[in-house]
């Protein structure tokens, strides 16, 4: 009787705190590599990812951690192959990879840890959010805050962290955090696109006592560029948001001498729906020009199209 008190006590005391600024950033507190107090540690995904024709791949996903001061990531899906090492206090990084990123990969580095999209929504909009109100989840209680136009996230109220995000037709969905030293990381991510399962990544994390020798250390070979930010977008038109989906797209655009996109041809997308827009958008895009040699050249690039509906008055 005693412990039944003290859970309800606890849950009552949980359920006063309605704001959803504090909830986020107490709920990020609690993410592993977030703060200096944060201990080494290696994180491991395995990933199961499904493409638009619902055609399944899997990946790996590794994530070492010095906090504060080093990252190394290393990404395995087919084709594509990344390894990534940051210096966290200077800013700076190296990449090397080979591939293009397959769009599931991008759609679970959006949600690792915390549903990255639905908070820069949010945040966005801070007036639109509405005071956060009590929900049940197949007979679990959440903590949730909307702007009742189609985003809502969604914390465990008793553990405080985060349970599910729902970006109108996508929803994310988080369990079995997983604790290194006094802090945690997700055990289970899911993204769903409507019923469609799209990713499906299972974790672990262990400690690590020290690093193999130069394992932080950048290599002295050139670090590759960014392919996201290789080729500036210097003219574009805004995409057309009035649609109700969320989903991002992975489009192979070829760009002439000028920069001026020629074609534009779909790899994969989250939602089929959203291709014809993404594509136009695509097609409208207008880079900086690639030199070689000091002569403009044409060029290849992969883009990835975000679609986040908005309402006609934003």
């Amino acid at each position: 009787m005693v412990v039944a008190f003290t859970q309800e006590h606890a849950l009552a005391q949980v359920m006063q705190n309605m704001n959803y600024e504090q909830e986020l950033q107490h709920a990020k507190s609690l993410l592993a590599g977030e703060t200096a107090t944060d201990i080494s540690h290696h994180i491991h995904y395995d990933l199961k990812l499904y493409d638009r024709d619902n055609h399944q791949s899997t990946a790996t996903y590794d994530i070492y951690r010095d906090p504060a001061m080093n990252q190394h990531v290393e990404i395995k899906a087919g084709d594509y192959a990344l390894m990534q090492i940051a210096n966290l206090r200077d800013k700076k990084e190296w990449l090397h990879y080979t591939g293009d990123k397959p769009l599931k990969i991008a759609d679970f580095e959006q949600a690792l840890d915390f549903p990255r999209a639905a908070v820069d929504r949010f945040s966005e909009e801070p007036s639109s959010v509405q005071t956060m109100e009590p929900e049940q989840l197949q007979g679990a209680p959440l903590l949730c805050a909307n702007d009742n136009n189609g985003t809502a996230i969604c914390f465990h109220p008793l553990i405080r962290l985060f349970a599910y995000a729902q970006m109108f037709n996508r929803t994310i969905m988080y369990d079995e955090w997983l604790p290194i030293g006094t802090h945690t990381v997700p055990g289970s991510i899911r993204i769903y696109e409507g019923k469609k399962l799209l990713v499906e990544a299972t974790g672990t994390v262990e400690t690590v006592n020290k690093f193999p020798e130069h394992f932080m250390e950048m290599p002295e070979t050139p670090s590759q560029a960014d392919p996201t930010t290789a080729h500036k977008a210097v003219r574009y038109q805004p995409i057309d948001a009035s649609g109700a989906s969320y989903g991002n797209t992975e489009i192979r655009v070829s760009a002439d001498e000028k920069g001026q996109v020629t074609k534009a041809d779909v790899i994969d997308s989250d939602d089929k729906r959203l291709e014809g827009v993404a594509r136009k958008f695509a097609r409208n895009i207008v880079f900086q020009p690639q030199v070689e040699n000091g002569q403009p050249v044409p060029f290849t690039s992969v883009i990835y199209v975000e679609y986040y509906p908005r309402s006609a008055d934003e």
